[in-house]
Protein backbone atom coordinates (compact mmCIF):
# COMPACT_ATOMS: atom_id res chain seq x y z
CA UNK A 1 0.00 0.00 0.00
CA UNK A 2 1.19 3.35 -0.60
CA UNK A 3 2.51 5.35 2.02
CA UNK A 4 -0.28 8.23 1.01
CA UNK A 5 -2.87 5.77 1.86
CA UNK A 6 -0.93 3.75 4.59
CA UNK A 7 -1.18 7.73 6.39
CA UNK A 8 -4.30 8.82 5.42
CA UNK A 9 -5.83 5.93 6.92
CA UNK A 10 -4.39 6.19 10.47
CA UNK A 11 -5.87 9.72 10.02
CA UNK A 12 -9.19 7.74 9.61
CA UNK A 13 -8.04 5.85 12.94
CA UNK A 14 -8.54 8.96 14.61
CA UNK A 15 -11.46 9.86 13.38
CA UNK A 16 -12.91 6.64 14.62
CA UNK A 17 -11.01 7.30 17.60
CA UNK A 18 -12.86 10.67 18.16
CA UNK A 19 -16.37 9.08 17.39
CA UNK A 20 -15.60 6.46 20.50
CA UNK A 21 -15.11 9.72 22.52
CA UNK A 22 -18.35 11.50 21.33
CA UNK A 23 -19.97 8.53 22.33
CA UNK A 24 -18.88 7.79 25.47
CA UNK A 25 -19.61 12.05 26.37
CA UNK A 26 -23.17 11.63 25.12
CA UNK A 27 -23.91 8.62 27.17
CA UNK A 28 -22.54 10.19 30.13
CA UNK A 29 -25.85 12.55 29.70
CA UNK A 30 -28.43 10.65 27.24
CA UNK A 31 -29.54 7.59 27.10
CA UNK A 32 -27.97 4.74 25.02
CA UNK A 33 -28.86 1.55 26.69
CA UNK A 34 -27.40 -1.20 24.53
CA UNK A 35 -23.91 -0.24 25.12
CA UNK A 36 -21.78 -0.49 27.98
CA UNK A 37 -19.79 2.64 29.03
CA UNK A 38 -16.87 0.49 30.37
CA UNK A 39 -16.69 -1.56 27.76
CA UNK A 40 -16.62 1.55 25.28
CA UNK A 41 -13.62 3.09 27.26
CA UNK A 42 -11.86 -0.19 26.95
CA UNK A 43 -12.44 0.06 23.38
CA UNK A 44 -11.64 3.43 22.99
CA UNK A 45 -8.33 3.42 25.16
CA UNK A 46 -7.04 0.30 23.12
CA UNK A 47 -8.06 1.53 19.88
CA UNK A 48 -6.46 5.00 20.46
CA UNK A 49 -3.20 3.13 21.39
CA UNK A 50 -2.51 0.26 18.70
CA UNK A 51 -5.37 1.70 16.18
CA UNK A 52 -4.10 5.16 16.20
CA UNK A 53 -1.02 5.82 17.94
CA UNK A 54 1.21 3.19 17.40
CA UNK A 55 0.28 2.17 14.06
CA UNK A 56 1.11 5.84 13.24
CA UNK A 57 4.26 5.30 14.58
CA UNK A 58 5.20 2.31 13.00
CA UNK A 59 4.87 3.72 9.37
CA UNK A 60 6.69 7.36 10.47
CA UNK A 61 9.39 4.68 11.45
CA UNK A 62 9.31 2.53 8.16
CA UNK A 63 9.61 5.93 6.76
CA UNK A 64 12.52 7.19 8.67
CA UNK A 65 13.93 3.68 8.12
CA UNK A 66 13.34 4.27 4.61
CA UNK A 67 15.43 7.52 4.72
CA UNK A 68 18.17 6.59 6.73
CA UNK A 69 18.52 2.57 4.89
CA UNK A 70 17.06 2.80 1.50
CA UNK A 71 18.69 -0.57 0.82
CA UNK A 72 16.69 -2.65 3.29
CA UNK A 73 13.10 -3.75 2.16
CA UNK A 74 10.11 -2.65 4.27
CA UNK A 75 7.64 -5.11 2.77
CA UNK A 76 8.10 -7.06 6.30
CA UNK A 77 7.02 -4.39 7.87
CA UNK A 78 3.87 -3.44 5.82
CA UNK A 79 2.45 -6.99 6.24
CA UNK A 80 2.99 -5.96 10.49
CA UNK A 81 1.46 -3.16 10.18
CA UNK A 82 -1.72 -4.93 8.07
CA UNK A 83 -1.60 -7.53 11.75
CA UNK A 84 -1.97 -4.83 13.89
CA UNK A 85 -4.50 -2.35 12.28
CA UNK A 86 -6.89 -6.14 12.32
CA UNK A 87 -5.96 -6.68 15.89
CA UNK A 88 -6.84 -2.90 16.68
CA UNK A 89 -10.22 -3.18 14.88
CA UNK A 90 -10.60 -6.59 16.41
CA UNK A 91 -10.43 -4.94 19.53
CA UNK A 92 -12.81 -2.64 18.92
CA UNK A 93 -15.86 -5.08 17.83
CA UNK A 94 -14.74 -7.70 21.11
CA UNK A 95 -14.08 -4.73 23.76
CA UNK A 96 -17.26 -3.04 22.72
CA UNK A 97 -19.29 -6.40 22.85
CA UNK A 98 -18.13 -8.22 25.88
CA UNK A 99 -15.28 -6.03 27.68
CA UNK A 100 -12.25 -8.45 28.70
CA UNK A 101 -12.91 -11.87 27.63
CA UNK A 102 -11.38 -14.70 25.12
CA UNK A 103 -11.58 -12.49 22.14
CA UNK A 104 -10.74 -8.85 23.35
CA UNK A 105 -7.24 -10.77 25.19
CA UNK A 106 -6.27 -12.71 21.68
CA UNK A 107 -6.77 -9.38 19.66
CA UNK A 108 -4.81 -7.36 22.34
CA UNK A 109 -1.92 -10.55 22.47
CA UNK A 110 -1.99 -10.72 18.54
CA UNK A 111 -1.16 -6.49 18.64
CA UNK A 112 1.84 -7.83 21.55
CA UNK A 113 3.18 -9.93 19.73
CA UNK A 114 3.08 -7.66 16.42
CA UNK A 115 5.07 -5.29 18.14
CA UNK A 116 7.82 -7.80 19.23
CA UNK A 117 8.30 -8.70 15.89
CA UNK A 118 8.02 -5.25 14.85
CA UNK A 119 10.50 -4.45 17.40
CA UNK A 120 13.37 -7.22 16.31
CA UNK A 121 13.14 -6.44 12.88
CA UNK A 122 13.87 -2.78 13.33
CA UNK A 123 16.52 -3.10 16.12
CA UNK A 124 18.30 -5.59 13.23
CA UNK A 125 17.80 -3.25 10.45
CA UNK A 126 19.57 -0.34 12.05
CA UNK A 127 22.15 -2.26 13.91
CA UNK A 128 24.92 -0.77 11.95
CA UNK A 129 23.55 2.56 11.43
CA UNK A 130 25.32 5.65 13.13
CA UNK A 131 22.36 7.92 13.41
CA UNK A 132 21.44 10.39 16.01
CA UNK A 133 17.16 9.30 16.56
CA UNK A 134 18.55 5.44 16.74
CA UNK A 135 19.02 5.60 20.40
CA UNK A 136 15.49 6.89 20.96
CA UNK A 137 13.95 4.37 18.36
CA UNK A 138 15.76 1.55 20.47
CA UNK A 139 14.80 2.98 23.77
CA UNK A 140 11.31 3.57 22.60
CA UNK A 141 10.63 0.04 21.28
CA UNK A 142 12.18 -1.45 24.52
CA UNK A 143 9.84 0.37 27.01
CA UNK A 144 7.30 -1.20 24.18
CA UNK A 145 8.08 -4.55 24.88
CA UNK A 146 8.41 -4.38 28.43
CA UNK A 147 4.79 -2.53 28.60
CA UNK A 148 3.40 -5.94 27.87
CA UNK A 149 3.98 -7.73 31.26
CA UNK A 150 1.55 -5.00 32.35
CA UNK A 151 -0.88 -6.38 29.65
CA UNK A 152 -0.18 -9.84 30.37
CA UNK A 153 -0.73 -9.59 34.29
CA UNK A 154 -3.99 -7.40 33.84
CA UNK A 155 -5.02 -10.39 31.07
CA UNK A 156 -4.30 -13.25 33.50
CA UNK A 157 -6.32 -11.79 36.56
CA UNK A 158 -9.22 -11.16 34.33
CA UNK A 159 -9.18 -14.50 33.13
CA UNK A 160 -8.40 -16.68 36.20
CA UNK A 161 -10.83 -14.02 38.47
CA UNK A 162 -7.98 -13.77 40.69
CA UNK A 163 -7.58 -9.52 41.09
CA UNK A 164 -5.90 -7.82 43.90
CA UNK A 165 -6.58 -4.56 43.78
CA UNK A 166 -3.35 -2.99 44.20
CA UNK A 167 -1.70 -5.72 41.98
CA UNK A 168 -4.32 -4.76 39.28
CA UNK A 169 -4.05 -1.05 39.71
CA UNK A 170 -0.35 -1.35 39.42
CA UNK A 171 -0.35 -3.45 36.10
CA UNK A 172 -2.64 -1.23 34.50
CA UNK A 173 -0.04 2.14 35.41
CA UNK A 174 2.62 -0.21 34.50
CA UNK A 175 1.31 -0.66 30.77
CA UNK A 176 0.32 3.23 30.38
CA UNK A 177 3.32 4.79 31.98
CA UNK A 178 6.21 2.34 29.72
CA UNK A 179 3.18 3.13 26.58
CA UNK A 180 3.30 6.88 26.68
CA UNK A 181 6.03 8.36 28.90
CA UNK A 182 7.87 5.21 27.17
CA UNK A 183 7.58 4.17 23.50
CA UNK A 184 5.04 6.96 22.34
CA UNK A 185 7.51 9.97 23.85
CA UNK A 186 10.63 8.35 22.65
CA UNK A 187 9.71 7.49 19.21
CA UNK A 188 7.89 11.30 19.18
CA UNK A 189 11.36 12.60 20.20
CA UNK A 190 12.93 10.52 18.25
CA UNK A 191 10.88 11.84 14.82
CA UNK A 192 11.90 15.16 16.21
CA UNK A 193 15.23 15.00 16.28
CA UNK A 194 15.01 13.97 12.99
CA UNK A 195 13.09 16.51 10.93
CA UNK A 196 15.51 19.15 12.94
CA UNK A 197 18.34 17.40 11.18
CA UNK A 198 16.56 17.76 7.73
CA UNK A 199 15.69 21.59 8.59
CA UNK A 200 20.00 21.56 9.12
CA UNK A 201 20.47 21.52 12.58
CA UNK A 202 23.38 20.04 14.48
CA UNK A 203 23.01 17.78 16.91
CA UNK A 204 25.91 17.21 18.92
CA UNK A 205 26.26 13.02 19.66
CA UNK A 206 27.53 13.58 23.25
CA UNK A 207 24.50 15.83 24.15
CA UNK A 208 22.10 13.38 22.37
CA UNK A 209 23.40 11.02 24.36
CA UNK A 210 23.16 12.64 27.70
CA UNK A 211 19.64 13.79 26.98
CA UNK A 212 18.86 10.06 26.12
CA UNK A 213 20.08 8.58 29.46
CA UNK A 214 18.70 11.02 31.60
CA UNK A 215 15.00 10.65 30.19
CA UNK A 216 15.71 6.60 29.53
CA UNK A 217 16.77 6.42 33.39
CA UNK A 218 14.12 8.99 34.11
CA UNK A 219 10.89 7.20 32.13
CA UNK A 220 12.56 3.13 33.89
CA UNK A 221 12.48 4.59 37.50
CA UNK A 222 9.82 7.37 36.72
CA UNK A 223 7.20 4.13 37.21
CA UNK A 224 6.95 4.42 40.81
CA UNK A 225 5.65 7.85 41.04
CA UNK A 226 2.42 5.98 39.44
CA UNK A 227 2.53 3.91 42.39
CA UNK A 228 3.59 6.10 45.10
CA UNK A 229 0.25 4.71 46.88
CA UNK A 230 1.81 1.23 47.76
CA UNK A 231 3.82 3.22 50.38
CA UNK A 232 7.35 2.82 49.32
CA UNK A 233 10.51 3.23 51.17
CA UNK A 234 12.47 6.13 52.07
CA UNK A 235 15.77 4.94 49.60
CA UNK A 236 13.25 4.04 46.80
CA UNK A 237 11.24 7.50 47.23
CA UNK A 238 14.33 9.26 47.02
CA UNK A 239 15.24 7.37 43.72
CA UNK A 240 12.44 8.00 42.11
CA UNK A 241 12.70 11.53 43.05
CA UNK A 242 16.19 11.43 41.32
CA UNK A 243 14.96 10.13 38.52
CA UNK A 244 11.95 12.88 37.79
CA UNK A 245 14.64 15.18 38.12
CA UNK A 246 16.67 13.33 35.35
CA UNK A 247 13.77 13.52 33.11
CA UNK A 248 13.54 17.04 33.95
CA UNK A 249 16.95 18.41 32.61
CA UNK A 250 16.38 15.74 30.03
CA UNK A 251 13.47 17.90 28.85
CA UNK A 252 15.26 20.99 29.12
CA UNK A 253 17.95 19.77 27.20
CA UNK A 254 15.77 19.01 24.50
CA UNK A 255 14.12 22.40 24.67
CA UNK A 256 17.48 23.94 24.21
CA UNK A 257 18.31 21.52 20.95
CA UNK A 258 14.56 23.20 19.38
CA UNK A 259 15.44 26.59 20.57
CA UNK A 260 18.78 26.44 19.06
CA UNK A 261 17.07 25.32 15.80
CA UNK A 262 14.70 27.91 15.57
CA UNK A 263 16.57 30.48 13.32
CA UNK A 264 16.51 27.38 10.53
CA UNK A 265 12.55 26.29 11.61
CA UNK A 266 12.18 30.15 10.15
CA UNK A 267 13.36 29.21 6.96
CA UNK A 268 12.31 25.71 6.50
CA UNK A 269 8.91 25.39 8.51
CA UNK A 270 5.84 27.07 7.88
CA UNK A 271 4.25 29.15 10.58
CA UNK A 272 1.58 25.88 11.21
CA UNK A 273 4.27 23.68 11.95
CA UNK A 274 5.96 25.94 14.21
CA UNK A 275 2.68 27.44 15.99
CA UNK A 276 1.80 23.00 16.36
CA UNK A 277 5.68 22.72 18.32
CA UNK A 278 4.99 25.60 20.47
CA UNK A 279 2.15 24.45 21.17
CA UNK A 280 2.70 20.70 21.87
CA UNK A 281 6.09 21.55 23.43
CA UNK A 282 4.20 23.56 25.79
CA UNK A 283 1.87 20.94 26.66
CA UNK A 284 5.01 18.96 27.27
CA UNK A 285 6.06 20.92 29.43
CA UNK A 286 3.42 21.29 31.35
CA UNK A 287 3.52 17.18 31.54
CA UNK A 288 7.06 17.82 33.30
CA UNK A 289 6.41 19.65 35.73
CA UNK A 290 3.16 18.13 36.72
CA UNK A 291 5.40 15.10 37.10
CA UNK A 292 8.25 16.68 38.73
CA UNK A 293 5.13 18.59 41.14
CA UNK A 294 3.54 14.93 41.97
CA UNK A 295 6.95 13.86 43.88
CA UNK A 296 5.14 15.72 47.33
CA UNK A 297 3.32 13.67 48.64
CA UNK A 298 0.25 15.67 49.20
CA UNK A 299 -0.06 16.57 45.28
CA UNK A 300 0.35 12.65 44.24
CA UNK A 301 -2.84 11.92 46.95
CA UNK A 302 -4.82 14.68 44.85
CA UNK A 303 -3.88 13.66 41.57
CA UNK A 304 -4.40 9.69 42.21
CA UNK A 305 -7.53 10.36 44.27
CA UNK A 306 -9.60 12.05 41.32
CA UNK A 307 -10.84 10.57 38.69
CA UNK A 308 -10.84 14.41 36.88
CA UNK A 309 -7.55 14.92 37.64
CA UNK A 310 -6.50 11.63 35.70
CA UNK A 311 -8.43 12.11 32.32
CA UNK A 312 -6.89 15.75 32.57
CA UNK A 313 -3.15 14.53 32.72
CA UNK A 314 -3.89 11.53 30.25
CA UNK A 315 -5.34 13.97 27.81
CA UNK A 316 -2.42 16.37 28.42
CA UNK A 317 -0.02 13.82 27.67
CA UNK A 318 -1.85 11.62 24.63
CA UNK A 319 -3.50 14.19 23.29
CA UNK A 320 -2.62 17.73 22.91
CA UNK A 321 1.32 16.55 23.36
CA UNK A 322 1.47 12.94 21.28
CA UNK A 323 -0.91 12.46 19.50
CA UNK A 324 -1.63 16.58 18.02
CA UNK A 325 2.21 16.09 16.92
CA UNK A 326 2.05 12.60 14.99
CA UNK A 327 -0.90 14.72 13.37
CA UNK A 328 1.02 17.41 12.48
CA UNK A 329 4.02 14.80 11.34
CA UNK A 330 1.59 13.18 9.17
CA UNK A 331 0.83 16.71 7.22
CA UNK A 332 4.46 17.65 7.28
CA UNK A 333 5.55 14.32 4.84
CA UNK A 334 4.61 16.60 1.75
CA UNK A 335 2.84 13.59 0.81
CA UNK A 336 -0.37 15.53 0.72
CA UNK A 337 -1.61 18.94 -0.39
CA UNK A 338 -1.80 21.83 1.85
CA UNK A 339 -5.35 23.36 1.51
CA UNK A 340 -6.98 25.87 3.49
CA UNK A 341 -9.81 23.27 4.43
CA UNK A 342 -6.91 21.10 5.98
CA UNK A 343 -4.85 24.11 7.44
CA UNK A 344 -8.87 25.32 8.93
CA UNK A 345 -9.82 21.45 10.18
CA UNK A 346 -6.09 21.89 11.76
CA UNK A 347 -7.05 25.25 13.77
CA UNK A 348 -10.46 24.03 14.85
CA UNK A 349 -8.46 20.52 16.12
CA UNK A 350 -6.66 22.48 17.99
CA UNK A 351 -8.81 24.99 19.81
CA UNK A 352 -11.33 21.99 20.37
CA UNK A 353 -8.72 20.08 22.44
CA UNK A 354 -7.27 23.32 24.07
CA UNK A 355 -10.74 23.60 25.08
CA UNK A 356 -11.14 20.00 26.28
CA UNK A 357 -8.35 19.92 28.43
CA UNK A 358 -9.01 23.01 30.11
CA UNK A 359 -12.78 21.92 31.09
CA UNK A 360 -10.89 19.09 32.46
CA UNK A 361 -8.07 20.91 33.96
CA UNK A 362 -10.88 23.23 35.45
CA UNK A 363 -13.47 20.40 36.97
CA UNK A 364 -9.96 18.77 38.43
CA UNK A 365 -9.20 21.79 40.57
CA UNK A 366 -12.82 22.49 41.60
CA UNK A 367 -12.40 18.72 42.85
CA UNK A 368 -10.14 19.82 45.39
CA UNK A 369 -13.26 21.45 47.36
CA UNK A 370 -15.82 19.09 45.97
CA UNK A 371 -17.32 21.60 43.84
CA UNK A 372 -18.73 20.76 40.69
CA UNK A 373 -18.40 22.62 37.14
CA UNK A 374 -22.08 23.54 35.53
CA UNK A 375 -22.95 22.23 32.51
CA UNK A 376 -19.29 20.58 32.55
CA UNK A 377 -19.86 17.54 30.88
CA UNK A 378 -22.33 19.61 27.88
CA UNK A 379 -19.50 21.87 27.62
CA UNK A 380 -16.88 18.34 27.00
CA UNK A 381 -19.32 16.70 24.55
CA UNK A 382 -19.69 20.58 22.27
CA UNK A 383 -15.81 20.22 22.46
CA UNK A 384 -15.61 16.29 21.93
CA UNK A 385 -17.55 16.88 18.72
CA UNK A 386 -16.13 19.84 17.70
CA UNK A 387 -12.72 17.49 17.83
CA UNK A 388 -14.41 14.91 15.42
CA UNK A 389 -15.88 17.54 13.04
CA UNK A 390 -12.21 18.94 12.52
CA UNK A 391 -10.23 15.20 12.34
CA UNK A 392 -13.27 14.92 9.51
CA UNK A 393 -12.26 17.96 7.57
CA UNK A 394 -8.49 17.09 7.93
CA UNK A 395 -9.42 13.27 6.54
CA UNK A 396 -11.77 14.77 3.64
CA UNK A 397 -8.97 17.35 3.05
CA UNK A 398 -5.94 15.13 2.16
CA UNK A 399 -4.78 14.51 -1.05
CA UNK A 400 -2.01 13.30 -2.53
CA UNK A 401 0.41 15.64 -4.42
CA UNK A 402 0.60 14.77 -7.69
CA UNK A 403 4.49 14.81 -7.37
CA UNK A 404 4.78 12.36 -5.33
Amino acid sequence: MPRTLWLKFSVFNFVLVALLGVIMRYKILYSLPFLEQKHLQEAHSHFAFYGWITNVLYILMVIYLSKVRPEISVRKYNILIILNLMASFAMIGTFIYGGYFWGSIAASAVALLVSFVFAFFFVKDLKYLRETSKIWFLGGLFFAVISSAGVFNLAYMKSSGNITQDLYLASEYYFLHFQYNGFFIFACIGLLLYSLKEAGTLIIEKENKLMFWLMFFGCLIGFGLSVLWLKLSMPVFALIILASLAQTYGAFLLYRIVRRSWTNLILKWSVVQRFVVIFVGSAFAAKILLQLASNVPAVSQFAFGFRNVVIAYLHLVLLMCIATYLLSLVLATNYFNISKSLITGLKLFLAGIFLNEFMLGLMGVFSIRYIAVPYANHFLLAFSVLILVALLMIFVSLRRRKEI
